[in-house]
C-alpha cells in the first residue's frame, strides 16, 4: 500500500527543475556583504582512485585531496548521517529489521520504492518513520534531482548527472545572492559509478571541475571557495551475473536458517537470522539472539561470497569487565577478536589473534597474551592496509551511531560478488548496477575523497571527523535548524600527532 501511495505522489510532488527555481530565483545582492562564499558539495560515491585520476588530466587544480574513509559498511543513507552528525537513520539502508518491534521494513519491491522516490518535505501528512526522508537532507540547499529519473533511464546515467549539476549551478547562482556559505547534495556520481567504467566517472569528474571553474570566472564579483566530499567510495570491479548474488541462498547452503523475526527464528531447530537485502552492495547485515550470533557468523563466514565476517564478540576470560568485543571471522574459523574500553580509548588486542592474515602489523612482546593499543596508533597502523581504519570501523559497525538498529553480524563480501538486493519485477532492471559497488571492508569500496580549496588537509581523513575540520559548514547547518548530534565515542583524532 505504502508503495503504490509513495508512486502516485512521486509525479506531482518531484519537479526538481521546478525546485531549483523556486529555491534559486536570483534577488540581486550586494557583493560586498559576502565577498566569500564557501560551496560545500557531497557527492554520493566519490572515490579518491577516480579523483586521483581526474586531477592527473588538470581537475580541481586549486584543492588540497585526503583520503576519506567512512564508516562500515559504507552505505549512503547511513554514511552521510555518520559524516553530517544528523539524526539515526533506522538501518543501513532503508530496509531494515527492527528487533524491538521484531519486523523487517521495506522489503522487496516495496523498500525500492521508497528508497527511490525523492524526498518528500512538504507533505500534508506524516509519512510512517520507516518512509520518511534522512535527516541528512536537512543540510543540504539544494539535493540532487532524478531519484525517478535514476529509475526509468538507468540506461542514460549520464543525463541525470548533467541535469543535476545544471540545477546545482542556479540554485549556488541564486543562493549566493544573500548568503555566504551554501551546501548541496549530488546523488548521480554514485549512479554513474554502479553503472559505468571508472573512465566514465573520471570524465563526469572532470565535467564537474570545468565547471567550478567556468562559474567562478562568470561570477567574478564574489570568491567561491570549494570543498567536495564524499560518503564512501567505489571499487570499480565489474559483477559477473554469477557472482550477484542473494546470500540467503548461501546461507542455506551453509546450514543457516534465513527467516524475518525473531519469533520466526525461535522455531527453527538450528542457527537462523534475519538477513537484509536490500540494494546492489557488497555486504549483508544479519540480526540473530544473542546465543547464536557466534555460530552463525561461523557459519556465514564459510560462505563463498564472504571475505570476512564481524559480529558482537562474547567477553573472554582474564580481561577487565564491561570490554565490547569484536570478533572476526573467515572461511569457518575465528581469525580474530579485539576489545574496546571506552574509558581509556584503547583497544585490547589478544595475542592469539591471526593478524598477519588480516594485512595488520600487530607485533606484541614475546610472551604477551595481549596488547593494548591507542586509537591514533591503530588508525594510523592499518589505513595503508588492505582493511583501512580497521578497528575503529569495525567496532563501531555494532553501535548505534548513525543507525537505530544496528545489525549483530556483518559479512563483507570478497571481490568480484555482490548483494543482488532488490528483486524487481522487470527482468532486465536485476542486470543494471553492476559495474562497481561499496560496502565491504576493504579499501577499494572504503576509500572516498575529501577535497578542499578553503584549507590544508590531513593525508587521511576519518569520516566522522569532516565537521570538525569545517566549522563554517556546522555553522550553515546550525542556520538551516539542522540538529547535529554527538558522534562516536573516541572518533576523534590528533592529526598532528600521527605518525
Amino acid at each position: 500500500m505504502l508503495a503504490l501511495l509513495l508512486l502516485g505522489l512521486a509525479a506531482p510532488a518531484c519537479d526538481w527543475e521546478h525546485y531549483a527555481m523556486m529555491n534559486s530565483v536570483p534577488a540581486k545582492g550586494d557583493a560586498s556583504l559576502n565577498p566569500v562564499v564557501r560551496v560545500y558539495l557531497g557527492l554520493d560515491g566519490l572515490s579518491h582512485a577516480t579523483v586521483t585520476q581526474a586531477r592527473e588530466q588538470g581537475a580541481f587544480p586549486a584543492a588540497n585531496l585526503a583520503r576519506l574513509i567512512p564508516m562500515f559498511p559504507a552505505t549512503s543513507d547511513a554514511s552521510w548521517t555518520r559524516i553530517l552528525h544528523t539524526q539515526r537513520f533506522a538501518g543501513f539502508e532503508f530496509g531494515h529489521f527492527d528487533p524491538v518491534k521484531d519486523k523487517v521494513y521495506n522489503k522487496a519491491i516495496g523498500g525500492l520504492l521508497v528508497h527511490l522516490v525523492p524526498p518528500l518535505e512538504e507533505l500534508p501528512f506524516t509519512l510512517p518513520a520507516y518512509a520518511q526522508t534522512p535527516a541528512y537532507y536537512k543540510a543540504f540547499d539544494y539535493h540532487a534531482s532524478a531519484y525517478l529519473d535514476a529509475l526509468w533511464s538507468y540506461d542514460r546515467p549520464f543525463y541525470g548527472y548533467y541535469r543535476g549539476l545544471d540545477n546545482l549551478f542556479v540554485a549556488l547562482e541564486g543562493r549566493s545572492q544573500v548568503q555566504d556559505t551554501f551546501s548541496a547534495y549530488v546523488l548521480e556520481t554514485d549512479v554513474v559509478g554502479h553503472l559505468r567504467s571508472q573512465e566514465d566517472v573520471v570524465n563526469a569528474l572532470v565535467s564537474l571541475s570545468d565547471r567550478i571553474e567556468r562559474f567562478k570566472r562568470e561570477h567574478p564579483e564574489r570568491t567561491f571557495i570549494f570543498t567536495l566530499f564524499g560518503d564512501h567510495g567505489i571499487d570499480g570491479v565489474a559483477k559477473p551475473p554469477d557472482k550477484v548474488v542473494d546470500f540467503r541462498d548461501q546461507l542455506h547452503d551453509a546450514g543457516v536458517a534465513t527467516v524475518e523475526s525473531f519469533k520466526e527464528a525461535d522455531k527453527v531447530d538450528g542457527p537462523a537470522t534475519v538477513a537484509i537485502l536490500h540494494t546492489r552492495v557488497t555486504y549483508v547485515a544479519l540480526h540473530a539472539r544473542p546465543e547464536r550470533i557466534s555460530e552463525v557468523a561461523r557459519l556465514a563466514s564459510t560462505c563463498a561470497a564472504a571475505d570476512l565476517v564481524f559480529s558482537r564478540g562474547e567477553p573472554r576470560e582474564g580481561y577487565p569487565e564491561g570490554l565490547q568485543w569484536v570478533g572476526v571471522w573467515r572461511e569457518g574459523a575465528l581469525l580474530a577478536s579485539f576489545a574496546y574500553e571506552a574509558g581509556t580509548d584503547s583497544y585490547w588486542l589478544p595475542s592469539d589473534g591471526n593478524w598477519e592474515a588480516l594485512d595488520l602489523p600487530i607485533f606484541l612482546p614475546p610472551g604477551a597474551d595481549h596488547g593494548v593499543f591507542t586509537d591514533e596508533a591503530l588508525f594510523a597502523l592499518s589505513v595503508e592496509r588492505t582493511y583501512p581504519d580497521f578497528f575503529f570501523r569495525a567496532r563501531t559497525a555494532f553501535e548505534p551511531i548513525s543507525v537505530e538498529f544496528p545489525a549483530d553480524i556483518l559479512v563483507s563480501y570478497r571481490h568480484p560478488f555482490m548483494s543482488v538486493g532488490y528483486q524487481a519485477p522487470v527482468g532486465s532492471a536485476n542486470e543494471i548496477g553492476t559495474a562497481g559497488s561499496h560496502g565491504a571492508m576493504d579499501r577499494l569500496g572504503s576509500t572516498g575523497a575529501l577535497l578542499s580549496e578553503e584549507r590544508e588537509l590531513p593525508s587521511v581523513v576519518r569520516s566522522d571527523n569532516v565537521l570538525d575540520l569545517f566549522p563554517a559548514l556546522v555553522d550553515h547547518m546550525r542556520e538551516r535548524e539542522v540538529k547535529i548530534i554527538p558522534g562516536a565515542q573516541g572518533a576523534e583524532l590528533d592529526y598532528a600527532a600521527l605518525p
